[in-house]
């Protein structure tokens, strides 16, 4: 049953930048408790992973001077072995712990448009113990639709392919890949607002993918649109990491013994890892965002919450 919410003070109808500057001005608002949030939940596994690739290529000589020593698949199998972990332990982290840190992060978002104070670090983890479980089964079982929906195209290509006509296949493969990513991306797009609907709402599972999906009708385009370009922006963020990796290591590898570059990968494997984990907030903000602006436009959510304050408020 959906269970009745406290005020949000003045949703209404965004206008696309507004979505947009919304996002910025939430992360910045917040900026610790989500920092601290995202590097606990997802930055663990990525801290290991980027260590793990620094150590491999400092291990053939260097990365940006020293030519290598020896071909990458035939040297350093310990190396080797502890990417794979570090791999494994990433996928994991994202996975499992990702869905933690978006119920935080939506949680926070929820606070701010209702105007209340700034989540604390304490605070915003009781939020990921409190819906992360529901949130984790929710994404998981939304990723589970969306992969067999994803999969189904490449049915009839692969088939034709096991049975040994693979220059068959690869011509009924070609258009099935299309529309398998098409439908990865019109999934995504249309349970989007899961997330939002599980704190809000007190849905879970199959009944907020659902809700999602009903929330996210006749605005395809404008969710779309929206992420594409808060990707863009993320993606140009992304890169002030490597830039900052590339002033790290180049008077390392001058002035550093090899022996002791694990030093600097470490030093930068924190960096990286605590940066990327923070990039990971602004996707689960947005959906919250959205989420509140849909149901604005949808629902007249704002009127009818102004309606309940004034009778409230009346003698």
């Amino acid at each position: 049953m959906t269970e009745e919410s406290s005020p949000i003070g003045t949703v209404r109808p965004w206008k696309f930048t507004e979505v947009l500057d919304g996002v910025f001005r939430t992360l910045r608002t917040n900026l610790r408790s989500v920092w601290m949030v995202c590097g606990t939940f997802i930055g663990l596994g990525t801290f290991f992973l980027y260590f793990s690739i620094y150590q491999l290529e400092s291990s053939q000589g260097g990365i940006y001077f020293a030519p290598y020593d020896t071909p990458l698949s035939s040297s350093h199998p310990e190396e080797w072995m502890s990417l794979v972990i570090s791999g494994m332990l990433y996928i994991l982290s994202r996975w499992f712990l990702g869905p933690l840190a978006g119920a935080s992060v939506v949680g926070i978002t929820r606070g701010f448009l209702r105007r209340e104070a700034a989540v604390s670090v304490k605070q915003a983890f009781r939020l990921a113990v409190r819906f992360g479980g529901r949130t984790l089964a929710t994404m998981l079982l939304k990723w589970l639709l969306i992969m067999v929906a994803a999969i189904v195209p490449l049915v009839p290509g692969l088939w034709v392919g096991w049975a040994g006509w693979w220059q068959v296949a690869s011509v009924l493969l070609f258009p099935g890949s299309l529309v398998s990513l098409g439908l990865l991306v019109f999934f995504n797009i249309r349970f989007f607002l899961a997330a939002p609907v599980i704190l809000e709402e007190n849905i879970a599972y199959w009944g907020a993918l659902k809700r999602s999906w009903g929330l996210t009708r006749w605005s395809f385009w404008r969710t779309f649109g929206l992420l594409f370009l808060l990707t863009l922006i993320l993606y140009v963020f992304n890169m002030l990491p490597s830039l900052a990796q590339l002033l790290l290591m180049i008077p390392a590898e001058m002035f550093l013994p090899l022996e002791w570059f694990w030093m600097a990968n470490l030093v930068q494997a924190f960096f990286m890892s605590v940066l990327t984990a923070l990039l990971a907030a602004p996707i689960w903000i947005m959906a919250t965002l959205v989420y509140f602006e849909r149901r604005a436009r949808k629902e007249g959510l704002d009127l009818f919450r102004e309606t309940s304050r004034l009778e409230e408020s009346a003698p």
